[in-house]
């Protein structure tokens, strides 16, 4: 079964290709970015948060820590 698997995903595993571009291919990045994203966000002393306000605030935070371009994007076709 673990062999199907692997063998079924060999394209999506051109590490060096992967590592040529710059791109990070290990866990560590992106538990590091939930942690500054999400956790330092939704876990501030005395929240609350339902789950549409944990939504909503999630996907402004990834916003935010995003390329300004892309948070300027976003409010700009908001205003439009």
């Amino acid at each position: 079964m673990l062999l199907v698997y692997f063998g079924n995903q060999v394209h999506r595993m051109d590490y060096p290709s992967y590592r040529s571009k710059g791109w990070l291919i290990g866990s560590g990045p992106v538990e590091s970015a939930c942690k500054q994203v999400v956790g330092q966000r939704m876990k501030g002393s005395g929240m609350r948060w339902g789950e549409t306000g944990e939504d909503a605030a999630c996907h402004l935070r990834a916003l935010f820590r995003s390329e300004k371009c892309q948070w300027d994007a976003y409010w700009g076709t908001l205003a439009a």
